[in-house]
């Protein structure tokens, strides 16, 4: 069986859904890129910023880039990791921690709606599929 439309249902629910959420949270002057940065600093703080272009996937100096505006935002907070002078720690300010709060809520009310447009789907079971996919293609990056 070819499963090459996969990519298409991936590509267009991740820009439909952006989209959507990014009409919805406009008032907050962040672009999709950031939404997802600040979304994945708010769980998961105080992370190197090498590790978090890791396990984003992100170039690292696109990353860079979206970390100075937002520190210029005044949203994230950037300090150098006792442990490893080179690296640097990632942190929401307190601002940042509203924004994330306010997207967080956006994003829940989003996908609460669209699945419960789509009652077929076992929550649960879908949840853990998506992960074990994510986490399966985080290992194979890892191994490249």
């Amino acid at each position: 069986m070819e499963w090459h439309y996969f990519s298409k249902y991936f590509a267009g629910i991740y820009r439909l859904s952006k989209n959507r959420i990014n009409r919805k949270i406009s008032s907050l002057d962040v672009r999709a890129t950031q939404s997802d940065l600040l979304m994945f600093v708010f769980e998961h703080p105080n992370m190197q910023q090498k590790q978090i272009a890791l396990e984003m996937v992100i170039d690292p100096s696109l990353l860079a880039r979206d970390l100075k505006e937002l520190i210029s935002m005044g949203l994230v907070i950037r300090t150098s990791d006792p442990k490893d002078r080179r690296g640097k720690l990632i942190e929401l300010s307190a601002d940042g921690y509203l924004v994330a709060k306010q997207l967080s809520k956006e994003m829940s009310i989003f996908w609460n709606d669209i699945l419960n447009k789509t009652p077929d789907i076992e929550i649960e079971i879908f949840e853990k599929y998506l992960s074990s996919i994510y986490q399966a293609l985080q290992k194979e990056e890892k191994k490249s």
